[in-house]
């Protein structure tokens, strides 16, 4: 059972983060941007660098190597954005609030983390993209309880589509479209941490009163 100080800091913690879910939301739409920016490009380079005339082989890293910079480059601007208006506030970066939001996300992430390491030992990872949809979106629900309502609806966004992958349903509707079958996975990293990142950041911008 939990003690009742530990209930009553439990709760002090979720009140507090719900306090500051517009803050939250203004502090991650610039970082959404970035992100939605990021994986356009990093879309469109990977199948005009895996088809280039000169006919010579792209590594077999390419892939991972590009949407690792883009998914550390994009990390690396939220934790920023945070650390700047936690010092504007006087308050420490690592505060009660932001651990139980890190906590919130780690176990989807350590998931979609650990798969992505199996995966490029196997030479496998495009073939993991609809688990990266689906597992940051449930780490995005896993803060669901102090997150604000965007957060919560970007998640059910990319754990839906996630699952859609899953199950082959874009694959099926694209098999006519897409010139070759390889570009499958830049085109749902494209449709996904690229588009749902810009409408996010599109309605979510802080806007003067």
């Amino acid at each position: 059972m939990i003690a009742r100080s530990e209930a009553e800091e439990h709760l002090r913690i979720i009140r507090s983060l719900m306090e500051k879910a517009t803050i939250y939301r203004a502090l991650s739409a610039p970082a959404a941007l970035v992100g939605g920016v990021l994986s356009f490009a990093a879309a469109a380079f990977v199948p005009v660098f895996e088809h280039r005339e000169d006919g010579t082989a792209i590594p077999s890293t390419t892939f991972t190597e590009v949407w690792s910079v883009v998914f550390f480059a994009t990390a690396a601007t939220s934790l920023f954005l945070i650390k700047r208006d936690a010092d504007r506030r006087g308050e420490p970066f690592l505060s009660n609030g932001s651990r139980s939001a890190f906590r919130a996300m780690l176990p989807a992430m350590l998931v979609a983390g650990v798969l992505t390491l199996v995966s490029f030992a196997r030479d496998t990872v495009p073939q993991q993209v609809p688990w990266w949809m689906a597992l940051y979106g449930v780490a995005l629900l896993g803060m669901w309880h102090f997150a604000p309502k965007s957060i919560v609806v970007l998640g059910w966004a990319f754990t839906l589509a996630g699952a859609a992958a899953l199950c082959g349903l874009p694959q099926a509707i694209l098999a006519g479209i897409l010139p070759r079958p390889s570009d499958l996975p830049s085109f749902l990293m494209a449709g996904t941490f690229g588009l749902f990142h810009l409408i996010y950041a599109a309605c979510t911008w802080p806007r003067r009163a």
